[in-house]
């Protein structure tokens, strides 16, 4: 378990957001940025393993929308993107649609998706605010 509170969580998390959107190079994440990014939730306290190979959000986890964290720093599959953003009433079906549509033509999908993540999570940030 984490030794970090609420808070320092909340920053941490944010911090690794705002590096992987606005100053790495490649928003979405290569696998050994994702194993270790999945390392840091773990340590964080945000992650719980469910059998040996199954790993879920933990109690605080979800209550830190930690699956949103993880689109904002690129981890989840490109294609899953919209829909988190969506389900999180980040964008509106139509955005998703309209994302998906893009993607399936071949356009590349850091192209389409980073400029929309960067403004979900400014969005996020302001009305998260009030929740934590």
């Amino acid at each position: 378990m984490s030794k970090m509170n609420k808070a320092e969580i909340v920053a941490e998390l944010e911090a690794m957001a705002w590096h992987r959107l606005f100053n790495c190079r490649h928003w979405l994440a290569d696998r050994e940025t994702v194993w270790a990014v999945d390392q840091k939730l773990i340590e964080m306290g945000l992650r719980e393993q469910i059998s040996s190979d199954t790993w879920r959000n933990s109690p605080l986890g979800k209550e830190l929308d930690v699956d949103l964290f993880e689109v904002f720093m690129g981890l989840f599959d490109e294609w899953e993107v919209p829909y988190i953003l969506e389900d999180h009433g980040l964008i509106d079906e139509w955005e998703s649609d309209s994302i998906c549509a893009r993607m399936s033509r071949k356009a590349d999908p850091e192209l389409v998706l980073v400029e929309v993540v960067r403004r979900a999570y400014r969005n996020y940030g302001k009305a998260s605010r009030f929740l934590h």
